[in-house]
């Protein structure tokens, strides 16, 4: 899965925000309102600071994990680093999105949405085991590659029972990548003074979405 696809198939609505004038500010506002943070715009501003340095100790592992245990964190530094993986540009693992989510989850999402984000790990772990009749997480990157693909495609084309589990987890990888440094100006395409506009351009002559 290349970094293009998932942003064109999968995160359009967060594309589309952007073009319109989303700022950054309102989608922390909207990221920490979705895990049932009160009073979201008076605690954006430590929240940013709170995720602004996120670093991992290791692609798998981190010491100092507030909300998910190592094999949950596991899980999701592989599901962000194939998701959105490193090409030309950082990927989500190497930007610190699961470090994000850890921070998110532990100092600021209520107490239903974090037993909800855990039935979500739980069941998407299951689906993968399953799919693939053994353990997802010890597979080799080609297999996993391939598993999730299937488990991906599956999840974005019926109303399969662990749909909501598995859209739910790559949207908030999503999210916070295009929210990171990386995603924001390097992955997505930023001009601080753009030049002429042109109303239609193919997609290839870009290579890029556009960050504003």
């Amino acid at each position: 899965m290349q970094k293009q696809d998932i942003q064109q198939k999968n995160n359009q609505s967060l594309t589309d925000k952007t073009k319109v004038g989303l700022t950054r500010r309102e989608l922390l506002v909207g990221i920490m309102a979705s895990v049932g943070v009160v009073s979201t715009m008076g605690c954006v501003d430590n929240f940013e600071k709170s995720i602004s340095s996120p670093a991992a100790d290791s692609p798998s592992k981190q010491d100092d994990l507030q909300f998910y245990s190592q094999e949950q964190f596991e899980l999701i530094s592989v599901l962000a680093d194939l998701i959105i993986p490193n090409t030309d540009t950082l990927g989500a693992l190497a930007v610190g999105v699961p470090a994000m989510m850890d921070t998110l989850y532990a100092q600021w999402a209520s107490e239903s949405s974090k037993e909800k984000h855990t039935k979500e790990i739980t069941q998407v772990s299951t689906g993968l085991n399953d799919l693939l009749s053994e353990d997802f997480l010890a597979a080799p990157s080609d297999k996993q590659i391939e598993i999730l693909s299937n488990y991906d495609q599956q999840a974005f084309s019926s109303n399969w029972d662990q749909t909501w589990a598995y859209r739910a987890i790559k949207s908030l990888i999503a999210q916070f990548y295009y929210l990171s440094e990386v995603g924001a100006t390097k992955e997505l395409r930023y001009e601080l003074v753009p030049g002429r506009w042109e109303a239609c351009v193919p997609f290839e002559k870009i290579g890029r979405t556009w960050a504003a």
